[in-house]
Parts: structure tokens; C-alpha cells; sequence
């Protein structure tokens, strides 16, 4: 019987956000439960929270805003990543999904979700 080794991942710092849908009165409830699931996956793949942002009741602009920031946090060289549930949190359909792990891959970092595992775009260069 022979054991295998587990491979382990490398270190990387994320910025956390956290987005859920609903009333306002039940809003923290549900982003504590999704801090926690989130927590466990990080702690399970080597992955260290910064920082956590918050959806609580606001619309898709203001994610898209919050999006922006985090990617700048990225391309500043603050974290090096994205941590979400996944990525339905953040984006309104599939498009914009790509749209939006280009722009995190373009600052230089990574998305990473729950739900989805690490979202990659290798594109070897853009004409």
C-alpha cells in the first residue's frame, strides 16, 4: 500500500467578495454562510484572504464597480487574486464572465471560485 504525495498548491493572497441575492433583513445571515464556504475551499487550497468586499443589497453596477477595484488591487500588486462562490455572483451572463477573468488574467492575477475551481484563459497573445 503505497501512499500518493498531495501535491501541494502554491501560496497566493485573494481578495474575497461576497455576493448574495435576497431582502436586506436576511443579508448578513447569508453572506456569513458564504464567507464560510468560502473560508473552507481557501483553507483547503493554500489560499489567503486579504481582504473581503461586499455585495450586501446593491445592483450590478455597483458589483461592476467593485469588480474594478478588485482588479485594480490586482494589478497593484495587493493580492493576487479573486475568490468568489462562483462566478454568477459577479456577472450577468456568460460573456460577461469571460469579459471579466480577462481583465483579472490582463492585471497580472487569477479568479479563483468555489463552485468553478481556478478560471484560466491562456491566450498566448492578441493581434
Amino acid at each position: 500500500m503505497s501512499k500518493k504525495k498531495k501535491q501541494q498548491e502554491e501560496k497566493i493572497t485573494c481578495v474575497a467578495y461576497l455576493s448574495t441575492l435576497g431582502d436586506l433583513y436576511s443579508a448578513d445571515r447569508r453572506e456569513a454562510k458564504q464567507l464560510r464556504y468560502i473560508r473552507e475551499y481557501a483553507k483547503a487550497h493554500n489560499i489567503t484572504i486579504s481582504r473581503i468586499m461586499h455585495r450586501d443589497v446593491l445592483g450590478q453596477a455597483d458589483v461592476n464597480y467593485h469588480f474594478n477595484l478588485m482588479v485594480e488591487m490586482v494589478r497593484k500588486g495587493k493580492a493576487d487574486g479573486i475568490i468568489l462562490a462562483n462566478m454568477s455572483s459577479v456577472s450577468v451572463d456568460v460573456s460577461d464572465a469571460y469579459h471579466k477573468v480577462g481583465k483579472v488574467k490582463a492585471a497580472g492575477g487569477c479568479i479563483v471560485t468555489v463552485d468553478e475551481g481556478r478560471l484560466e484563459m491562456d491566450i498566448k497573445a492578441v493581434f
